[in-house]
């Protein structure tokens, strides 16, 4: 079965494993969100992303568990078996070619394997998985659909809204969504002034720059400001890493650049290599009232290499008496403050603050 898939993405996502070259280092891999009749696929440490072909390879394990497919693995082989129902499928690692139930079938990308997960093409999940795939560009997001019957509300971003069970400050939140706990919608607000301080439904519902265009745009500078500083290494970081940065954030001066350049040199001589995505949540926009919104994300990080335990984030709250283990996923949930630069209709200028900070409003804990 064909389905029409419109892929329009510049650049390969970091995963577990994978060294970029020297060249692509300052180049912000691209984050792809996957929703799956109407819920969010939270993967777990490989995240989609975009072959030299320019094709969306997904992790084909997690996917296909969601569809309730039951994925091995052979090493010998390997190959990646997959059933699910009547279909007994086996997937080759650098093979072009699937086996369907005894018969072959060709793709022009390949299986893949990175940080030891198994990618396959979109094209493989339409077509054999038999799920239709449909692509937003504004805001990188692949939506699957089988063909269960959905029931309930969806939100802009096509999410399901839950209306039971809901979190104790439900009213702050123009929905509730069916695939975020209470514990993200419950956390603590920032430090903020108690008289102008504006919780999400209110700022939905009374100011015209909280609409989902401008939103999108925040989302897409919030996605590639996390895709480049949360994925730093020590062998490739280099000047135009640093400029990158730079551009993503809200500056009336120069003055930070400086900063982010000692920060590099400090990867260097440090050896820090980290990797890691944060994931925006449109749907949770706080105003402080001090002229800043804050953006809510869900975040997973993993501190691959360093000598010494200081500065392996350019975050100026990052913890001074930091424990972290090495190559250990940590996630949690974090307030990341945007700004903008002028009055009026100042929706499209709202980007990342200058201070912005993974661990100034945040919870964090291993994943087990």
């Amino acid at each position: 079965m064909k389905k029409r898939i419109l892929l329009v993405l510049i650049v390969v996502m970091l995963v577990n494993g994978f060294a970029l070259t020297a060249s692509a280092a300052s180049k912000p891999p691209t984050f792809v969100t996957v929703v799956m009749d109407g819920t969010k696929l939270w993967f777990p440490d490989a995240q989609a992303f975009i072959d030299e072909n320019q094709r969306t390879l997904v992790p084909v394990r997690f996917v296909a568990e969601a569809l309730g497919a039951k994925v091995g693995w052979e090493a010998e082989s390997r190959s990646v078996p997959i059933q699910k129902d009547d279909q007994n499928i086996r997937l080759t690692i650098s093979s072009h070619v699937a086996t369907v139930n005894g018969e072959e079938v060709a793709f022009d990308t390949q299986a893949v394997m990175q940080g030891g997960r198994t990618f396959v093409p979109l094209r493989f999940v339409s077509e054999i998985l038999d799920v239709a795939v449909e692509w937003d560009d504004k805001t990188t997001t692949v939506l699957l659909s089988t063909t269960k019957q959905l029931n309930g509300e969806r939100d802009p971003w096509g999410r399901l809204i839950r209306t039971t069970d809901l979190p104790s400050n439900a009213a702050d939140y123009s929905y509730i969504l069916a695939d975020i706990p209470n514990a993200m919608y419950e956390m603590a607000y920032p430090y903020s002034a108690p008289d102008d301080r504006k919780v999400s439904s209110t700022l939905y519902a009374t100011i015209p720059e909280y609409n989902k265009g401008n939103v999108d745009i925040w989302l897409g500078r919030l996605k590639t400001f996390g895709a480049l500083w949360l994925n730093v290494d020590y062998r490739t970081i280099d000047d135009a890493w640093a400029q990158a940065l730079f551009a993503t954030k809200l500056q009336n001066s120069n003055a930070e650049l400086k900063y982010i350049r000692e920060y590099v040199d400090w990867v260097k001589d440090n050896k820090i290599q980290i990797e890691g995505y944060l994931d925006p949540e449109p749907s949770m926009i706080y105003y402080d009232g001090f002229g800043a919104d804050y953006i809510r994300v869900k975040f997973r990080i993993n501190f691959i290499s360093f000598d010494k335990q200081e500065r392996l984030l350019y975050d100026e709250w990052f913890p001074k008496d930091a424990k972290f283990e090495k190559n250990v996923w940590y996630e949690g949930y974090s307030d990341i403050k945007m700004k903008a630069s002028v009055g009026g209709d100042w929706g499209n200028s709202l980007k990342v603050s200058s201070t912005a900070s993974l661990f100034f409003n945040h919870t964090i804990s291993k994943v087990e």
